[in-house]
Formats: C-alpha cells, structure tokens, sequence
C-alpha cells in the first residue's frame, strides 16, 4: 500500500495523516494557540521530560518558528500520544533539528512510536528540508534503536553535552536515506 499526505483542516489543528496500522490516531501540525492545548501540550511535556521540559515561551516560539507534531486519538477531547518538536539550523538552511520525540508510556512497544516519527520525518522532507539531526542519552538503548532503524547514524559522542553526566551521541540522518518499513 502506497502511502501518501492528505492535508485538511480539522478541529483548528493543521491535520496531517492518520497512522496507517491505528484508526483511532492521527496526526497533526500544532499551529493554533489555544490556551487549553497548550498546556495539554505542556503537560505531556513535563510528563515526559521532567525537570528538561520545555516551557510556554518555548512552546509558543516553536508553534510560531518551528514544527511541533501530535499524535492524538481520534477524538477530539483525548489526550496526546506522542510529540516530535523540531526546528530549523541557523548556518545550515536544509538542516532541521529534532529537539524532542516523545511517546507516551502506555503507547510503547508497538511500533506507533516508528511509525509517528517516520512520517513526520517524511514531511520534514517535503517541506525541503535534506538532513535531521538530534540528541539521545547513550543508554537510552530503544530511542537509539528506535532512530537507527529509520536510518539514523551516529556522529558523535559529546561527553556532558548539557551538563555533568548529561552525555550525548549526536544522530544524523539524510531524509534520501529515510527507511520506511
């Protein structure tokens, strides 16, 4: 089956495509700035990255400069599955950088969380960009699989990249090179 966009407007959130394996999850483009969503938005956040989470002022500059992506249920008033933030290279125009991938814990496990982020992968591609690149901890074994299965290489390893015992490989993928089971 040949997989493909279809852009419509739904629930004032930029729709971008349901998850092919799961009816009941879709997902969109977070480009509204209802203060309801937002913190729905903050909360999974928090949930997700703790202490790291990014706050208000970073949420409202990346709906306005930046990518934010949701995976939600189908239903309107139910809560995110998923997140992937990215945001654009300053010295490189065709590199975006994904600057937090999350699934929720109870999601975990089967192969949402791949194919989420391989068709937002996809649109980043689509929107002209040619490289992505991120961050994970070296012990985090599944993102690194998870990314390295979708043809993310490893560039380098920064010993306390975001402080004392906040080591990083940076990861690196060619959107040519995007691998789409």
């Amino acid at each position: 089956m040949e997989k493909s966009y279809e852009y419509v407007d739904q629930f004032d959130d930029f729709f971008l495509k349901d998850l092919d394996q799961y009816d009941d999850l879709k997902i969109y483009r977070f480009k509204d700035f209802d203060l309801q969503r937002v913190r729905e938005f903050l909360r999974f956040n928090q949930e997700a990255f703790g202490q790291d989470a990014i706050d208000k002022f970073a949420t409202i500059f990346q709906i306005y400069y930046g990518n934010i992506f949701l995976l939600k249920e189908r239903r309107q008033d139910a809560k995110i599955v998923g997140i992937a933030n990215f945001s654009r290279a300053w010295d490189e125009s065709k590199l975006a950088y994904l600057s937090d991938y999350a699934i929720a814990e109870e999601a975990r496990g089967q192969s949402i969380g791949k194919e989420f982020l391989g068709i937002v992968l996809e649109d980043v591609k689509n929107q002209g960009f040619q490289r992505v690149q991120l961050t994970v901890d070296p012990d985090n074994d599944p993102a690194v699989a998870l990314y390295e299965s979708l043809g993310f290489k490893k560039d380098k390893f920064v010993e306390k990249l975001y402080g004392p015992g906040e080591d990083r490989y940076i990861m690196d993928l060619d959107l040519d090179q995007l691998k789409r089971d």
